[in-house]
């Protein structure tokens, strides 16, 4: 129990760091990645969802270090609000998802054309959203419970390492390895070191992991085919 305490604030400490250290510009300036500037007409609702991320790997650690020093009743009183935050960044994502597309179609990011990366980006929303139903339907069950809700926290990880440029040089460049190999290297850090401190295999966090990264290479195989085309289209369109 010791080990686990430690290993999952550790972790929600890492996470919530890189997060800051990946959304500076926006924090700072209100700019995105490079010093964009954010359209006027999608900024309440970036800004919206901006904060209720922040919310949830700031209220991540604080519910880590709650069950570090054994406050069980407030960890589990403070845990409905992760739902609502959840839910606003489950709808918000969705809209800055949408209408950054909208906003700028002819746009490529990572090798991908902007319509098609909005499959990845939905996708990455409904994966954050399934692991914290998973971890609130397994409340109960603290070995699942944590693993489902680090994972969650894991999930919403690419945006920052995305705007990381030093990232970028050593999973090569602007291609989608870039993209994914920072949040899929640290996710199997995790597993790994998970299981060499608990001395046992942690097969719910292992197999969410995996869950995790089949789901979002299936989105980005997907997001170029005739059918996504014919839907993002009108999605754009609406």
């Amino acid at each position: 129990m010791k080990s686990d305490r430690f290993f999952y604030s550790t972790a929600a400490a890492l996470i919530l760091v890189i997060m800051f250290v990946g959304f500076m510009p926006f924090y700072v300036s209100g700019h995105g990645a490079g010093g964009r500037i954010i359209a006027p007409g999608i900024f309440p609702v970036v800004l919206v969802h901006g904060l209720a991320i922040t919310a949830w790997y700031v209220l991540s650690l604080v519910q880590s270090l709650l069950i570090a020093v054994r406050n069980r009743r407030l960890h589990m009183k403070l845990g409905w609000s992760a739902v609502g935050i959840a839910l606003v960044i489950a709808v918000s994502g969705v809209m800055v998802a949408i209408r950054s597309v909208q906003g700028a179609p002819e746009f490529h990011f990572f090798g991908m054309a902007y319509p098609d990366f909005l499959l990845v980006m939905l996708v990455e929303i409904a994966v954050f959203t399934l692991f914290v139903l998973a971890g609130l339907l397994t409340r109960k069950r603290p070995e699942i419970h944590r693993a489902m809700m680090l994972l969650a926290s894991l999930s919403l990880l690419l945006g920052a390492t995305a705007r990381m440029p030093f990232l970028h040089s050593l999973f090569g460049a602007s291609n989608l390895p870039a993209f994914f190999g920072p949040v899929f290297t640290l996710g199997a850090i995790f597993v790994v070191v998970r299981s060499m401190m608990s001395r046992a295999f942690d097969r719910w966090l292992a197999a969410g992991y995996v869950a995790m990264v089949i789901t979002y290479l299936a989105a980005e195989y997907l997001s170029r085919t005739d059918t996504w085309h014919q839907l993002a289209s009108g999605l754009i369109k609406t």
